[in-house]
């Protein structure tokens, strides 16, 4: 029974094509449209920040692998597209490549500062951080904690 049904349906298919009424016209449709990068834009008070590290003796980073305490900052971005964002911070690398040179090297010797997200891992230079969700506004706050390293 399926089988009459279904060369039933494929006969009216085929036989309806020849009743097909003769075109109106032509119709033209120009599309126009632009792809754009979609960035967002860092908060005002956030754009020259200056992250004070604190002033630490030097008996706090006397062995390789020493570190001071971690010092929160955060990030503001807003006007951010739908989703998440990421960041990635760039400098000049350390001996240990993960780490961020001092602008100043004979202010202090064999150490460097070190970037770890919200969760404390560590960020590598040149790779992005994870990724936080943006909200309804187009807003997102990144956490960071830098310390420094010897």
């Amino acid at each position: 029974m399926r089988r009459v049904l279904f060369s039933c349906f494929c006969g009216l298919l085929w036989s309806s094509s020849g009743w097909a009424v003769d075109p109106l016209g032509t119709i033209n449709i120009n599309l126009h449209g632009n792809v754009v990068d979609f960035s967002c834009t860092v908060n005002t008070a956030d754009k020259d920040k200056t992250v004070d590290l604190g002033r630490w003796p030097t008996t706090q980073l006397l062995s390789a692998g020493d570190t001071t305490a971690l010092v929160p900052f955060s990030l503001r971005l807003e006007g951010c597209p739908p989703g998440s964002v990421a960041i990635l911070f760039t400098g000049t690398p350390a001996s240990d490549a993960n780490l961020l040179a001092l602008d100043d090297p004979a202010m202090a010797q064999t150490v460097a500062i070190e970037l770890r997200n919200s969760d404390r891992s560590r960020l590598a230079l040149g790779e992005a951080s994870p990724t936080e969700e943006v909200d309804a506004n187009g807003n997102v706050t990144l956490n960071f904690l830098p310390i420094i390293e010897r």
